[in-house]
């Protein structure tokens, strides 16, 4: 549904300014507003490495095909498999030590 109101462009671009620090769109700030919520400024989201979610894609394609082989009752050594969970295991392991935020950065 659609409401519209009559306002002053002065009064438009101050409301704009609001919901733009706020980090929300003139109409959740309206909403807001109107409704007695507090509104609360939207967290960005980290940018994230291309590099580690390329990483991250080419671990989930091998569990993938793991749960995939497991699914389809296809015979799978324990051995062999318990093999490529650790190599995953570890590969995951790696990926955090290098993608770490240290403590103090938050």
């Amino acid at each position: 549904m659609r409401i519209e109101i009559r306002t002053t462009p002065e009064e438009k671009q101050r409301w704009q300014a609001i919901a733009e620090n706020k980090g929300v769109s003139l109409s959740e700030l309206v909403r807001s507003v109107l409704g007695g919520q507090r509104l609360r400024k939207r967290r960005q989201p980290p940018k994230i490495d291309p590099d580690l979610l390329r990483e991250l894609a080419r671990i989930g394609n091998n569990l993938n095909q793991l749960a995939r082989a497991a699914n389809r009752r296809k015979p799978v050594p324990a051995t062999s498999l318990l093999v490529r969970l650790i190599e995953i295991d570890r590969e995951l392991s790696a990926l955090r030590a290098a993608h770490e935020r240290p403590a103090d950065a938050d």
